[in-house]
């Protein structure tokens, strides 16, 4: 799950970021036409504690079940919502651990699945997220995070990567009892900011997100870290990138 090159050197980060250059530099006059970014959890954070957590458990058999346990998460989130139902994620989350454990035939104790589940309240910072993060708010643009993790979890981990005070707002779809990409999750964006949806910005983690974000009317990076393929069925983002210089070229872009 973590492809990142972790030899990249902070120098390299930023000279990266330093070449593209934000709506608000490339533009003569005016202002940006985004004046917003909402960003999805693992556009900002590494979910490889996770996968280490499973690994502590399970040995080699880790990988396999943070894998198949996300799988039916994601599942579940989609079959909550479309049922107009709804369990909070961390849950969820908790039976798609269970039902992926049992599925491969490895025992957990309750205990072991309260540790994974706490993993997605301690997940480290993408190297190439602070500098970025700096840029966009030194062009005035107005951050949050729009994420299916639990408000408490999403704060722990701005926290823990010392990224909090970029964030004007911390939005959660455990408000709207609704999980992305229902367009009722997207809203949470446009109630916050109170601007036009296509005056905020989506970076995205994954093809499905970017494409619901597209639907709803969101100008949208997808943030493809773990270089997956984009799916057909799925609308195409205004911009497909590994790294965080996709969501500058979003900001250039939409300018």
């Amino acid at each position: 799950m973590n492809n990142f090159d972790t030899s990249v050197t902070r120098r390299q980060i930023l000279g990266s970021l330093a070449a593209v250059p934000l709506a608000g530099q490339a533009m003569a006059s005016g202002s940006p036409k985004l004046r917003a970014l909402a960003f999805d959890a693992f556009v900002l954070f590494d979910p490889a504690e996770i996968v280490r957590r499973a690994t502590s458990i399970a040995g080699p058999d880790g990988a396999a079940l943070v894998n198949a346990a996300s799988a039916r998460l994601f599942a579940y989130t989609w079959y909550y919502t479309s049922a107009s139902r709804y369990r909070p994620l961390d849950v969820l989350a908790r039976d798609a651990f269970a039902a992926a454990a049992e599925s491969l035939v490895l025992p957990l104790e309750p205990a072991s699945l309260d540790h994974l589940v706490e993993g997605y309240s301690q997940l480290a910072t993408w190297p190439d997220v602070g500098p970025a993060l700096d840029r966009l708010r030194q062009a005035g643009i107005r951050l949050a995070v729009l994420s299916n993790l639990p408000a408490a979890a999403l704060r722990s981990n701005l926290e823990k990567g010392g990224i909090d005070r970029h964030f004007e707002f911390v939005l959660s779809t455990d408000r709207v009892r609704q999980y992305k990409p229902a367009p009722r999750a997207y809203r949470l964006g446009t109630d916050a900011f109170h601007v036009t949806r296509t005056s905020i910005g989506f970076a995205a983690s994954a093809s499905w997100d970017a494409s619901g974000a597209t639907w709803f009317g969101y100008p949208t990076a997808w943030i493809n870290r773990a270089g997956a393929p984009r799916d057909p069925a799925h609308a195409e983002a205004s911009v497909v990138s590994s790294d965080m210089t996709g969501v500058l070229r979003l900001a250039r872009a939409s300018g």
